[in-house]
């Protein structure tokens, strides 16, 4: 017997979705600056960190979706 299911990535709420990750995403960052660099639990912070930014690549198509952006230096105006 084969059962039909209902589930469908055409049925994920994306911008909730996104916004979770990026509060998880921040708040794990937070932490790693708290932890010993290259210790269990820094690595194992590191690849949550990597897992978020895979999902928001499939969810968005932006490699760097959760980067920051560089900041404007204000620069002159053209005339």
């Amino acid at each position: 017997m084969n059962r039909r299911t209902t589930r469908s990535d055409a049925h994920i709420d994306r911008p909730e979705l996104l916004s979770a990750l990026g509060a998880c995403r921040t708040a794990v960052i937070r932490e790693m600056a708290k932890m010993k660099a290259g210790g269990p639990l820094y690595y194992s912070g590191s690849t949550v960190v990597a897992a978020i930014d895979a999902l928001a690549l499939m969810l968005t198509g932006e490699r760097d979706y959760f980067s920051l952006t560089p900041h404007s230096t204000g620069g002159s105006k053209p005339d």
